[in-house]
């Protein structure tokens, strides 16, 4: 049985075309580099992870941002590669470096002593079933507010730009994480679920819960794009779709329909 997930599902959303190429002939592009703006991302994240690990572990030791700063020094020198490019002629290496430690002093003045809540998992797959089909997804992390009681779940996400509130307050993504983070901790089945967006570069927050009803309408959203997808896989139809984000896409020099527009100019 087929195993969705939610960047799965937004691709064929983008182009069936591109969903087939990667997923049905799991055809794998030689990508010619990483950009410089992805590979700090990761790095942040990674910190990130070690940090409420580490807090988890040792939840009454005082982490310092030195610690922080320190690991974030050595991941990044340790995985740098001649493959990770910049792109923008205006920025040097060097610049996202710092970019990178900003984000992370940013964070840890505004949450040290990383005592308000309790770190129950970071990374954590999930797996949902709904209505017979299996998506599964990994939750930056999951947390119990000791003030509220309520479950948080932390999405940490280093773009730069802030997409607009209601289209947060619509993205499927987390709920789908809700869903998830529930039936894994059914002993606390009766609590709150916020879900919550971290904004590094903006160092804000964005909180939100999801009522009973808007789960059932997300699930019923899930259920009917898959049935849509299958379709298009028994049918053997996955039709392209074109527009400005083409040149940038890892099959463009696969599609048909990408060579015949003006896009490729």
């Amino acid at each position: 049985m087929t195993v969705y997930s939610h960047s799965r599902l937004a691709t064929f959303e983008k182009c069936p075309l591109s969903y087939k190429y990667k997923y049905v002939d799991k055809i794998k592009p030689e990508v010619p580099f990483t950009g410089i703006e992805a590979y700090m991302g990761s790095s942040v994240h990674s910190v990130l992870e070690e940090l409420y690990r580490r807090q988890k572990r040792f939840p009454d030791e005082r982490i310092t941002l030195i610690w922080m700063l320190d690991k974030y020094e050595t991941i990044w020198n340790e995985n740098l590669t001649p493959d990770v490019k910049v792109v923008k002629a205006e920025m040097k290496e060097e610049d996202y470096f710092l970019l990178g430690k900003r984000i992370l002093t940013e964070y840890y003045q505004t949450h040290q002593p990383f005592d308000r809540e309790e770190t129950l998992s970071v990374e954590e797959r999930i797996d949902v079933n709904i209505e017979g089909f299996k998506v599964m997804g990994f939750i930056d992390r999951l947390a119990l507010n000791k003030e509220s009681g309520n479950l948080e779940i932390h999405d940490y996400k280093t773009s730069k730009t802030l997409l607009d509130v209601s289209y947060l307050k619509t993205d499927r993504q987390l709920s789908l994480y809700q869903m998830g983070a529930r039936k894994k901790y059914p002993q606390y089945e009766d609590r709150d679920v916020e879900i919550i967006y971290n904004y590094l570069q903006f160092n804000k927050e964005f909180r939100f819960t999801k009522t009973e009803e808007e789960i059932e309408a997300v699930k019923k959203e899930i259920a009917n794009l898959i049935q849509t997808i299958e379709l298009a896989f028994w049918e053997n139809n996955f039709r392209p779709c074109t527009g400005k984000l083409c040149r940038w896409c890892e099959f463009s020099s696969l599609c048909p329909a990408f060579q015949k527009t003006d896009l490729m100019k």
